[in-house]
Order: structure tokens, then C-alpha cells, then sequence
């Protein structure tokens, strides 16, 4: 059975690199240890906190209870005829999945390449970029019902997608620990090029591979290494407005970038950060990333209380400019306000 550590600093498990402490701390490498773990923190009266590549955590405050490390791990395909029935362990490094799905000529998830995180954590925050998101590709997920104790298969129309957001982010945070996630692709997967520029510079005779790599590239272009910089990707939602909220905005900033979306229309919060004036800002040892607004960078703090302030200072200055309200996407934990 895993071993339990005591004060332990999650530092090398958060991509911000914040260095607060976990009371408890233990890895479940295998579903029995899960259960194991879950079962000791109930008896010890100990809250669960379950974490995976800590690329979308904000961590304010050290973590009362136990907080379990998930690698559960595991990689299985089974095709039939064009499709394939895919399935992840939840600790399972997601980039590393999705260039393996690729090289072996499988097309859907190309496009979510060099996602940091791992798979247990896609169908969480519902993953999306470039037009696609785990949500059109998943089929279904395995978690531990922590209340019954029992791995349960959960299919994805009752996940409650939304953008960047599921019922295990919320509803279901205390109830479900993701054990597997089930995909579905297929070698005649048809390519989706309209969003990020890929239709420049990529075609309809392009392969899974030339997506797959191209959209690594323009990460890379754009996005800082968390082992170089520490951040955690994007750091705000794309807030989606009204139709009459996008003509007030229109007319005054001609140069907008907005797109259409189910229920009103998508802003692209780097463009309102940048138009705001925040592109390279340094404050004391946390800033914006120089290449993109979007991106909140730690440039040296133990602790995230000037990054919180920053978060705060950009979102008032946003409503200030553009009268719309910015949303954090990595999820807060800790004991701090």
C-alpha cells in the first residue's frame, strides 16, 4: 500500500511552482491504492484533495487533509474498422497521449496537442483548443465514487460540458475521483483548420501528424515552458458575452476579436488584456507574459500573494475598459483568503 508522507511541499507539483505544504500527501499509482487512500483519509477524518500534473492549480495557502497525487496509469486501443476505441489511465500525461493516438494514424485529438495536464484532468476542466474539446471526442469516464467506494462508468452526456467546465469541476468535485477516461477516434477523422490560423498554413491533404505539429509549434511560439517560467497556461477564460454587448464593443474597438459561439459570442481575453495595456507587465516578481496577454507568468515568488493581486488588478481593469468580467480558469486551492 502507498505510503503517507507528512508536510510535504507541493512545490514541484504545481507548474506556477508555489511553495506551500500538503498535511498529508501520498501518490495512487494503481486503483486499489486510490481506494486505499480514500478509505484512510475517511477514517482519519481527513478532507481529500486530488491533484495531477498541477498545470491548472493556483495554489494560495498550504492544503489541510491528504492530497493524492493520481497516477493511475494505462494506454489501450481498440479498433474497429475506421474508429477506435481508446482508453487513458488518469495519469496518463495528456500531450504524451495524444502525439502516441497520432503516430499511430488516429485523427480527433490532434488539434489539443501539447495541452499541459494529464488525462484524469481533461474531462475536469474540458479541455479545448483550436475548435476542438475532449468533450466531442469522449465517450465516457471511470471514476471512484467516493461515497459508495465503487469505480463507476459516467457517460459524457452526463458530465454537463461546458466550456471549461464539467460537473467534476463542481457538482461532483467532492463525489468522483477520475480513475480512466474512454475516447473515441478514428483514421478517417475529418480535420478541423478553421480556428487559429491553421487553414493558412495547412491544408484538407494535411495529416493528423502536420496538425498535431503545428499546433505544437504556435504553443511553443506563444506559450512560456513551466519548467523555464513558471505559469500555469491560460490563465483567463474566453468570456462569452451578448449579441448586444459585442456591437456596444464593436463600435467603439473596430479590431475585436470575438467568434460566434452557441448562446452569444466568445471574446478572446488576451486580446482584452493586451488592448488593456497588460502585455510584458511586470509586477514586483510576477507579470504577463511578453508574447501573450493571456498568460500570467511567476517570475520568482515562494508564495502567490502578488500573483493574486495581479489577478485582480487585471480583472478590474478590464471591466473598467470593456464592462466585462474576466474569469480565473486554474482552480484555487489552499487554506489563504
Amino acid at each position: 500500500m502507498p505510503h503517507i508522507y507528512s508536510n510535504i511541499s507541493l512545490k514541484p507539483y504545481n507548474t506556477f511552482a508555489f511553495d506551500y505544504a500538503a498535511e498529508r500527501f501520498a501518490v495512487a499509482d494503481t486503483i486499489d491504492a486510490l481506494i486505499f487512500l480514500v478509505q484512510f483519509a475517511k477514517k482519519e477524518c481527513l478532507d481529500v484533495t486530488v491533484i495531477g500534473g498541477g498545470s491548472n492549480l493556483l495554489i494560495h495557502g498550504n492544503i489541510k487533509g491528504l492530497v493524492i497525487l493520481n497516477r493511475i496509469m494505462g494506454r489501450e486501443y481498440s479498433q474497429n474498422a475506421a474508429d477506435v476505441d481508446v482508453v487513458f489511465g488518469a495519469g496518463e500525461v495528456w500531450d504524451e497521449c495524444v502525439e502516441d493516438s497520432v503516430s499511430r494514424g488516429f485523427g480527433g485529438i490532434e488539434n489539443l496537442g501539447l495541452i499541459p495536464g494529464t488525462c484524469g484532468a481533461a474531462p475536469v476542466q474540458n479541455i479545448g483548443a483550436y475548435g476542438v474539446e475532449i468533450k466531442d471526442v469522449l465517450m465516457s469516464v471511470e471514476a471512484l465514487n467516493r461515497e459508495s467506494m465503487k469505480i463507476e462508468t459516467i457517460n459524457a452526456y452526463q458530465c454537463g460540458f461546458a466550456y471549461r467546465e464539467s460537473h467534476f469541476k463542481r457538482k461532483w468535485s467532492s463525489k468522483y475521483i477520475i480513475t480512466r477516461i474512454h475516447l473515441r477516434l478514428s483514421s478517417l477523422s475529418e480535420l478541423k483548420l478553421g480556428y487559429g490560423g491553421l487553414a493558412k498554413v495547412l491544408s484538407e491533404s494535411s495529416g493528423f501528424d502536420d496538425v498535431y505539429h503545428k499546433v505544437c509549434d504556435i504553443r511553443r511560439s506563444k506559450l512560456p515552458n513551466p519548467v523555464d517560467i513558471p505559469n500555469s497556461g491560460s490563465f483567463f477564460k474566453n468570456p462569452v458575452v451578448s449579441e448586444a454587448t459585442r456591437e456596444r464593443l464593436v463600435a467603439e474597438f473596430e479590431d475585436l476579436v470575438s467568434f460566434k459561439v452557441e448562446g452569444g459570442w466568445k471574446l478572446a481575453a488576451g486580446w482584452l488584456n493586451e488592448k488593456a495595456g497588460w502585455k510584458g507587465v511586470k509586477v514586483g516578481n510576477v507579470g504577463v507574459y511578453e508574447k501573450q496577454a493571456l498568460v500570467l507568468v511567476n517570475l520568482g515568488d515562494e508564495k502567490a500573494t502578488e500573483l493574486r493581486r495581479l489577478e485582480k488588478t487585471i480583472i478590474q481593469s478590464v471591466h473598467d475598459m470593456f464592462g466585462v468580467t474576466l474569469e480565473r480558469e486554474p482552480v484555487l486551492l489552499g487554506d489563504s483568503p
